[in-house]
């Protein structure tokens, strides 16, 4: 499934601070920005991950490029929110560091070795057809649906007996 290596990367933003408490949890928004702001190297792992195992029509068998650009674009815009975020991912210790201009590089130069490990061979087909079922989406649209899809499935809540990793905040309602 495609959210299990947004929940691992989101668990290993998580991991890396060691907190002992509940993480904060995460406006949608905010959560959305982060996706968007992970996006392009989140797509360049998946596609070196399952590029050698899908048939030669697979979306992620064509040139990315131009979908990595649609999300590149976003994806700058989205930073300042995203490190909204990280900062109630990584807790008082870990957020001072998002505001180094180092941040970003780092944070997605984590992500991506760690998804081509969570993304497996099997998952592959899968993963393709939802990127392309989302392909015309708009990369904001995308965003929210991901974050809603895990809101959804509960993958961003707590667990009894396990601490979460990620929380998303409960959603507003809209009058």
């Amino acid at each position: 499934m495609i959210l299990r290596p947004i929940l691992a990367a989101a668990a290993l933003l998580s991991a890396a601070t060691a907190q002992a408490q509940a993480p904060a949890c995460i406006p949608q928004p905010e959560a959305e920005a982060l996706f968007l702001a992970l996006a392009p190297a989140m797509l360049t792992s998946v596609a070196g991950t399952c590029t050698p195992v899908l048939p030669t029509n697979a979306l992620l068998r064509r040139p990315i490029g131009q979908l990595i650009a649609k999300y590149a674009s976003d994806s700058e815009a989205a930073w300042p929110r995203a490190k909204e975020g990280l900062r109630k991912l990584l807790g008082p210790q870990g957020g001072a560091m998002v505001d180094s201009e180092l941040a970003r590089p780092m944070v997605t130069s984590m992500i991506a070795p760690m998804l081509a490990k969570e993304v497996k061979a099997k998952d592959c087909p899968n993963i393709d057809r939802v990127l392309t079922l989302i392909d015309p989406l708009p990369a904001r649209n995308t965003a929210s649906l991901v974050v809603a899809l895990m809101d959804m499935s509960g993958a961003a809540k707590a667990r009894p007996g396990r601490r979460a990793d990620f929380v998303l905040c409960p959603r507003e309602v809209r009058p």
